[in-house]
């Protein structure tokens, strides 16, 4: 048995955490540079804003309604997501934490007759320690487990339920509901008259793998709780990293671009030491505004495939502005870019070059830099010591115009409470 406990509109719920008053109200939270949408309330999905909205097209509708707006704060977010996370944890042990707000747990060692009371209380006690309302959804598998939330949240509305003594609801759900069928095979399935969760269930195995892939053909299965995806190991490392954000302005200079470029190439560099990892290639990808149809459009990539790999800020800075250089081009407005590490491996064991000649003092050079790097930055805070290319006034920065405060994690922020006096 597995249960799925998703926090509801989590990122409209840790706003409103703070905010009582906007209990009941529409809220909308933006993307990087107050974009698009990336979070909405019931009360804003039923004005019918959808997801990825871009915010200039829905601002006379939130003006009119009363929309509240908010841009994205990640670090509050995070915070209240570690501790509720931190609090499914402690109630159970076998727990695999899927998203900001989703993690799975296997109550296969749980007596069945306690497993709905079990997941009663931790969904009181989430919102007693945290006041996030979550939502939780039990199945014999973690497919049925995510539909069992669905219908606890969209449908039911109730905080827990068991979708194993209620398995005609398969035929209620739509086949592009269905956890790991997306678009493409919604369209395909349903020109073959699988239309619902129930019909997949009846299509011989055999012919879904033979048809579609063995993803789809493991999907069928869960739904008739047969369990072929366990719960994962979070803390594997990344395989690739990415770091990216659009600007809060469209840019045409190569410098700035090259200090937003430089900024990524740093806070990918943390994501690298944090997990002791090094890369062998460096890319850098740039884009324009696609939604400005009346402006010249471009998109490009470039990488560099290092002799050895490197965990080095500066190294990776100096390769990704030489990918920038490389594929930048003047009369363009530049609306984002980013810096991707791929080909990871452990820095505890790797295979030098053949050809390269190894010098152990700059090395050890190299590592001495990086451990004071990381020791000032850990202490006060990120970025305090960086390198110059990062700049010092970064107009391309994104701009989150309608912010909250940092309520759980800077004190110049927590919230103050008048007595009257």
């Amino acid at each position: 048995m597995f249960a799925l406990v998703d926090c509801n509109n989590f990122y409209a719920s840790c706003e409103r955490l703070f905010r009582p008053d906007l209990r009941g109200q529409p809220i909308v939270v933006l993307s990087s540079g107050d974009g698009c949408v990336i979070a909405r309330s019931n009360e804003a999905k039923a004005l019918g804003i959808v997801m990825g909205e871009p915010y200039f097209k829905i601002k006379p509708l939130c003006h009119t309604q009363k929309v509240h707006i908010f841009s994205s704060n990640f670090t509050l977010y995070r915070d209240l997501s570690q501790r509720v996370m931190s609090i499914i944890e402690q109630a159970w042990a076998h727990t695999e934490i899927y998203s900001i707000d989703e993690a799975f747990l296997d109550l296969s060692t749980m007596e069945p007759i306690l497993q709905e009371v079990f997941c009663q209380d931790l969904q009181k006690n989430i919102l007693k320690c945290t006041g996030i309302p979550v939502s939780i959804g039990l199945g014999r598998s973690k497919t049925l487990a995510k539909i069992s939330n669905f219908v606890a949240k969209r449908e039911l509305k109730i905080p827990v339920f068991n979708i194993d003594n209620h398995l005609d609801w398969l035929k209620r759900i739509d086949v592009g509901e269905v956890w790991g069928i997306g678009r493409q095979w919604r369209k395909k399935l349903t020109c073959q008259g699988i239309c619902t969760a129930y019909d997949l269930t009846q299509v011989d195995v055999h012919q879904l793998r033979r048809q579609f892939n063995v993803a789809v053909m493991w999907t069928a299965l869960e739904l008739k709780g047969i369990s072929c995806l366990q719960l994962s190991d979070d803390t594997a490392p990344r395989k690739t990293i990415l770091s990216s954000r659009s600007f809060s302005t469209m840019q045409t200079e190569f410098e700035s671009l090259a200090q937003a470029v430089s900024m990524h190439s740093h806070i990918a560099y943390e994501k690298l030491r944090e997990q002791g990892s090094l890369t062998h290639c460096v890319c850098v990808f740039l884009r324009t505004n696609r939604f400005r149809e009346d402006l010249p459009q471009y998109e490009q990539s470039g990488s560099i495939r290092l002799i050895m790999p490197t965990d080095d800020v500066r190294l990776i800075t100096q390769h990704a502005k030489a990918c920038l250089r490389a594929i930048y081009k003047p009369g363009y407005s530049y609306k984002k870019a980013g810096v991707w590490l791929t080909e990871l491996s452990d820095k505890s064991g790797y295979q030098f070059d053949l050809f390269q000649a190894r010098c152990e003092e700059k090395l050890k050079t190299s590592a001495n830099f990086l451990k004071v790097l990381d020791k000032i930055n850990h202490r006060f805070g990120k970025h305090t010591l960086h390198l110059a290319a990062l700049g010092f006034n970064n107009t391309w920065d994104a701009q989150f115009q309608f912010k909250s405060p940092a309520y759980t994690t800077r004190w110049t922020e927590l919230p103050s409470v008048c007595n009257g006096t």
